[in-house]
């Protein structure tokens, strides 16, 4: 029975999404503000998190960024305004998909499942997969973890913290080096949602990536912009 996390102020849209989603097999808890919101986190052990953008005293961003230190949960945002600035800010402190309120229960449901089995068929696809090596940088598919050589101890191996989401955005793109993926492209092979005439999420994804792998975010190593078509992985 997969567990869902519900982080929203709002008590009455709390009941009746806890309500919908136990009718299809959800062990649903909840919380009604931000630093109740990661107590559960820790206590309730959640399989994917639904996370209110707006909320009083700790929001949305700062809780899902809090998250983001010790854990790769999905998070699906949810945001009271389509706003690019809104929904960029909460992809860039790593939510993994936004869904704008008022919203459809059973959109809110379809996506849950689509995400949770996103995640089990990555798991599963990627186990057969070798280790990639690109310079200093290392991806290993079977535990999902990405490290960086020390630039001044050689011997050493930094661990670099991805979301489910970033790992496999930056593993498509490494296991393509010099590739151009087009934003329609990486929506597309990633699965994560249906591409909408608003694709910003694929940019913010990766500006949060490059500023944990690059050594310098704005003038990237690995993940460069391809003006006017995309994005590819220059391996060196």
């Amino acid at each position: 029975m997969p567990k869902i996390l519900i982080i929203d102020d709002d008590a009455r849209l709390v009941e009746n999404v806890a309500k919908y989603m136990h009718d299809f097999g959800f062990a649903i808890d909840s919380a009604l503000n931000g630093i109740e919101g990661l107590e559960k986190v820790a206590t309730f052990a959640p399989d994917l998190i639904v996370l209110d953008l707006m909320m009083p005293g700790l929001d949305g961003v700062e809780v899902c960024r809090e998250i983001r230190k010790t854990s790769t949960l999905p998070v699906i945002m949810l945001t009271a305004r389509a706003d690019e600035t809104d929904v960029v800010a909460g992809l860039e402190v790593g939510a993994d998909d936004y869904i704008t309120k008022p919203f459809s229960l059973r959109e809110l449901v379809a996506r849950i499942k689509a995400r949770l089995r996103h995640d089990r068929t990555e798991s599963m696809s990627q186990a057969h997969k070798d280790v990639i090596t690109h310079g200093i940088l290392t991806l290993d598919s079977v535990r999902r973890e990405v490290s960086k050589q020390d630039v001044h101890d050689p011997q050493v191996q930094q661990k670099i913290t991805l979301t489910g989401t970033e790992f496999n955005l930056l593993w498509l793109l490494a296991s393509n080096p010099g590739v151009v993926f087009s934003r329609e492209k990486l929506l597309e092979d990633l699965r994560s949602r249906e591409l909408e005439a608003f694709d910003r999420s694929i940019d913010a994804h990766i500006s949060h990536l490059r500023k944990k792998i690059e050594d310098n975010p704005k003038t990237p190593r690995y993940i460069v912009t391809v003006w006017g078509a995309g994005y590819k992985f220059q391996g060196r």
